[in-house]
Order: structure tokens, then C-alpha cells, then sequence
């Protein structure tokens, strides 16, 4: 199997994180998805990253998409990892965990588009950083729920610092910031950070 992925794309260094974690094999292939190229689009018609490619036979092999679904795929490719429950109440505090900290860096990433048009002020920008704002706010209090958990939350500060430096996250966040500079400090993390 492979990665298709962008070197600074916080999804796919998340699948890179936990597949680390779990000691799995994940080559990356360096895909740019603005440009379209055949391989990410016949893996994933949305021409979206990360999108992984399954050697399983098929012809051109299979794919999966969407950085959850992948990570869940990681998942349950290690019968007995301790990243996350298998099921029940904290399985599913560990999956709205990792909505928080996707949600965070869909947030960014809108506001990241924005600015190349020059959009930088109006309603859609402010509720954009509201979103970032309510939503650090929660992932502060449930730090500690799960590796998991753990590891989306701390790709997303950390894509915060790396692309909106004078936001200042780290403020009103102490839990977030003490596991923020924890993890940040592993090998999985810093084999993963991008490139400035």
C-alpha cells in the first residue's frame, strides 16, 4: 500500500503519525493535488488527499479515501492496538476527537483558500476562526481520552502554528499546549513535520 499525499497536508501526516505508532509500513507518494494528476484522480475521483492505494489485486488496486476512513483502516489493521477502544463509549469519544481536529484543519485550510483570492475579512473568515476558537476550547478539556485522540489533536495545533503563526492558540489552551510540545518532541512527530 501506498500514500498519496501532499508533504504538508496535516491528514495525511496524522495517517503517517499513527501508522508510525502501530509499526506499519506506509510509503508516501509525493501527490499534488491541484494539478490533478491521473494517479491521485483515479484513486480519488474528488482529486483530494491522502487518498490510500491498496496493493490487493485488483487491477490498479483499490483505494481508500478520506483521511477517518483511513485512519480507521490503520486501525484495524493491528488486531489489539492501544491507540484507540476497539468499540464502546471511548471509541467513539476518540472518533469525535478526531471530527474536533479535522474539523479545526478544515477550518484552516478554508481560511488558507481565502487568502490566496485575497479574502481576508467577512462573515465566512469570522466564522472560520470562531470555529477554530470554540472548537481548541473543547479539544482542551478532552486531552488524555486516547493516543488517538492525542495525535489529532496535536497535528492540528501544530498545522495552526505552522501556517497561522500570529494566531495564538496556545494562550488560552494550556492542556492543549503541554500535549502539543509532548508529542511534538516524539520521533513520529518529528519525521512527520513539514517542511517551512
Amino acid at each position: 500500500m501506498k500514500l498519496l499525499a501532499s508533504p504538508t497536508s496535516p491528514y495525511a501526516r496524522k495517517l503517517r503519525i499513527i501508522a508510525h505508532e502501530l509499526g506499519l509500513a506506509l510509503p508516501v507518494e509525493d501527490t499534488a493535488p491541484m494539478t490533478d494528476p491521473a494517479a491521485l484522480l483515479s484513486a480519488n475521483p474528488l482529486g483530494k488527499v491522502p487518498a490510500l492505494v491498496l496493493d490487493d489485486g485488483s487491477m490498479g488496486g483499490s483505494a481508500i479515501i478520506d483521511s477517518p476512513v483511513i485512519a480507521a483502516f490503520l486501525l484495524a489493521s493491528v488486531p489489539g492496538q492501544k491507540l484507540m477502544a476497539q468499540s464502546g463509549h471511548y471509541h467513539w469519544q476518540a472518533r469525535t476527537t478526531e471530527a474536533l481536529a479535522d474539523g479545526v484543519l478544515d477550518a484552516a485550510i478554508i481560511l488558507r483558500f481565502n487568502m490566496a483570492q485575497g479574502i481576508t475579512s467577512g462573515p465566512w473568515v469570522d466564522r472560520q476562526y470562531r470555529a477554530i476558537e470554540r472548537a481548541l476550547a473543547v479539544m482542551n478539556t478532552r486531552v488524555g481520552g486516547s493516543g488517538f485522540g492525542d495525535i489529532c489533536i496535536a497535528v492540528a495545533c501544530d498545522y495552526l502554528s505552522f501556517r497561522f503563526p500570529d494566531l495564538d492558540w496556545r494562550g488560552h489552551n494550556p492542556a492543549l499546549v503541554e500535549l502539543a510540545d509532548r508529542l511534538l518532541a516524539t520521533p513520529a512527530f518529528e519525521a512527520t513535520r513539514p517542511a517551512a
